[in-house]
């Protein structure tokens, strides 16, 4: 409960900053719409309100959302740069520079648990993937792209194990993402994505969110 406290501060330090930014043209940089009383953001394609007035952060439905998620929620909304642009290409996690430090975590939290969970059934990453609004793509055995926020897409790769080679995966990311959002929010991106796949594939999460 000390570690969710803690995490509630953080949170209450974005609130207070969202609500005093200019939400107007953070709402157009990034691609979400909104009203007189909420920013309206979809993360990993389930719709998501932050109130205008004082900053918390619900799902459509009026629903509490995590607070590991508000903060990725708030990351998004206060670190990315004006420079940012539309990304060109797809990187591995290893090529993004400022979030090279979390590799370790990153592996171990997004894409260990996924090559566990589908090993044997790679069709279920990819029937996850589309049910939650995500794009098959071509790469690997399966694959499919998630889009996290507007302005960020992950796709994951997944190569079930054959004769010579155990089961294995990987993780593309927006070569622009580290303009997007805070480097620490790339791992935690990259994990949320793995844990709704195997949710949405086995009704079960990987672990618990705080």
């Amino acid at each position: 409960m000390e570690r969710e406290s803690n995490y509630e501060k953080v949170f209450a330090t974005f609130r207070k900053w969202f609500v005093e930014s200019n939400q107007e043209k953070t709402a157009k940089k990034l691609g979400l719409r909104m009203d007189d009383d909420w920013l309206y953001l979809p993360f990993f394609n389930e719709p998501c309100m932050v109130n205008r007035k004082n900053g918390t952060i619900v799902s459509e439905k009026g629903q509490p959302v995590s607070v590991t998620d508000r903060l990725t929620i708030m990351h998004h909304l206060h670190y990315y740069q004006e420079a940012a642009a539309d990304s060109t290409k797809k990187i591995p996690f290893r090529e993004i520079r400022e979030a090279a430090v979390f590799e370790h975590a990153y592996i171990k939290s997004a894409v260990e648990p996924l090559v566990k969970a589908f090993s044997g059934c790679p069709e279920k990453l990819l029937q996850s993937g589309i049910a939650m609004g995500g794009r098959k793509e071509k790469y690997g055995d399966v694959s499919v792209t998630l889009q996290a926020f507007p302005k960020i897409s992950l796709t994951y790769i997944f190569w079930d194990a054959d004769e010579e080679f155990p089961a294995s995966a990987n993780i593309l990311f927006d070569d622009q993402i580290a303009r997007w959002t805070h480097p620490e929010s790339v791992p935690v991106l990259a994990q949320t994505g793995t844990e709704r796949l195997i949710e949405q594939a086995f009704g079960e999460k990987l672990q618990k969110r705080i």
